[in-house]
């Protein structure tokens, strides 16, 4: 009897352990393919509340302790998050014990992973943080595992971990019937194999042209940080003393900004750019930013983006988030206004209008942007389309570092753009199509701050990009013929 006790809490252990290193901050890629299987092992020697109780608070202790990288949201916020996405990630654990008489089959393996894909993907729907959490990303470092989302996206990915625990304990069960077993370790590996097939091949034999841009991306030192108190332009009797101090902390700024840009234009930058909210303006000086930029832009003739955060101290939603560029004639060519502010952060205090995601051709191809957060939301990034180069202005905090960067990869290879991510307190990256990091810079250890990018200036088309996320509904489709054909199926007698 205690042995047996011992034993139980020593797989509960090692079901937490592996819970929280299958998915965020202490994710290791292999880890959540043993978790899944074993876990969903566990749950079937259970009755059907009990199992969904055991993954309901192994997978929310997981989530909680891997995901815990929010400084700015209150604890019971982030155990309401937990809760929610533990509800959401136990539910196909409940769902397969409603068949636990139909096993025999090898059609009932998928009856798992597609209920992960489905609930995966509506909780990423009504989730504010967007795909922060998805299983997908766990995978991040399988680069040649990766290249299937260019056509199915990431719910393929956690279909296929899913569908490995299914498939596994429908071997473990079936291993005293040796056809079953070699019929089981067919398919799985068949399409395994096709996914790893067509990875290499995209990876190998359709890689980005030689032709390059070079590209300097600029986050500012920190000790040019704007300190000013937004509530001082409120009091008479300080407006002026803060207008004054706002003013000469934002001029020293924007120069250094600019000073930097020009010293990598001569150094042959075609394209530079600024990392999120990097420049700092008030509202009245925003027109004067844009004519100096403009006339740095026409003299240097290179594409220059300024990453913006203006400052309108009359309205208490007082920042407004931009990323504006100019082409080598000086004029405004994107105008663009953060898509998506984050909760409990930015959302409370930004003004932004929506005005999508804007592109322009040039001699280096279609080049389009956004700004951090905007990345973590495929479907926002579906308007991104086309694009050959996109840049991403961004600004992280070291708890989220890397996850962030990371996770904008993902968008490169859906729309089969070329990316830099530029991160003010992350890590900075550029990559190709592919996903494939070219250049980096820790804003933690760089001492200058720069980033230089030799980027292939041609993406190319992705299926993902076209048909978006059909793999979600053909998994329902799967899940409802299954079910239907199962149910057809006369119950396994003991």
């Amino acid at each position: 009897m205690k042995s047996n006790i011992i034993q139980k809490a020593l797989l509960v252990l090692i079901l937490l352990i592996l819970s929280i290193v299958s998915n965020g901050q202490y994710a290791v890629f292999f880890a959540i393919w043993f978790f899944t299987a074993l876990l969903l092992f566990a749950v079937r020697k259970l009755n059907r509340w009990q199992g969904f109780l055991l993954a309901f608070l192994v997978i929310g202790s997981g989530y909680y302790i891997g995901f815990d990288v929010v400084p700015f949201l209150p604890v019971t916020i982030s155990l309401i998050i937990s809760i929610i996405f533990s509800v959401f990630a136990s539910l196909p654990y409940l769902i397969d014990s409603f068949f636990s008489k139909k096993r025999d089959s090898f059609l009932s393996t998928l009856i798992f992973p597609t209920s992960v894909v489905i609930l995966e993907y509506l909780y990423h729907k009504i989730n504010q943080y967007g795909t922060w959490g998805h299983f997908a990303y766990s995978q991040q470092s399988q680069h040649i595992l990766l290249q299937s989302i260019s056509i199915l996206g990431m719910g393929y990915i956690t279909f296929l971990i899913m569908w490995f625990a299914s498939v596994s304990n429908w071997i473990y069960e079936q291993r005293s019937k040796k056809e079953n077993v070699k019929k089981g370790i067919l398919i799985y590996s068949l399409v395994i194999s096709i996914t790893f097939i067509y990875g290499g091949y995209r990876t190998n034999f359709q890689s980005s042209n030689n032709k390059t841009v070079k590209i300097a991306s600029i986050s500012a030192l920190d000790n040019l940080a704007v300190s000013f108190d937004i509530g001082g332009f409120k009091k008479q009797e300080t407006k002026h003393e803060t207008r004054t101090e706002a003013k000469k902390q934002t001029t020293k700024l924007n120069q250094y900004l600019f000073d930097k840009s020009i010293e990598e234009a001569e150094a042959g930058a075609k394209i530079v750019f600024w990392a999120e909210g990097n420049a700092v303006i008030l509202k009245e000086d925003e027109q004067n930013l844009y004519k100096k930029a403009s006339l740095v832009a026409s003299d240097k003739k290179i594409y220059l983006g300024l990453g913006l955060a203006v400052i309108n101290h009359t309205k208490a939603k007082f920042l407004e988030n931009k990323f504006v560029v100019f082409n080598p004639n000086g004029e405004k060519v994107i105008d663009y206004w953060k898509g998506i502010s984050v909760p409990g952060a930015e959302a409370p205090i930004s003004d932004n209008k929506y005005t999508g995601i804007q592109k322009i051709e040039t001699e280096y191809g279609i080049i389009g942007g956004a700004i951090c957060f905007d990345l973590d939301f495929p479907n926002y990034l579906k308007q991104a389309k086309g694009s050959d180069i996109f840049l991403a202005p961004s600004n992280d905090y070291r708890e989220i570092d890397p996850i962030h960067t990371d996770m904008a990869k993902f968008r490169a290879i859906e729309q089969g753009f070329n990316l830099i991510r530029q991160t003010s307190n992350g890590l900075s990256i550029g990559t190709d199509y592919t996903g494939k990091v070219i250049s980096q810079m820790d804003h933690f250890t760089d001492n200058k701050k720069i980033l230089i990018t030799q980027l292939p200036t041609k993406g190319v088309k992705t299926i993902y990009s076209k048909i978006g996320d059909s793999f979600i509904a053909l998994c329902f489709l799967i899940l409802i013929s299954v079910i239907i054909l199962l149910k057809r199926q006369p119950l396994k007698t003991n």
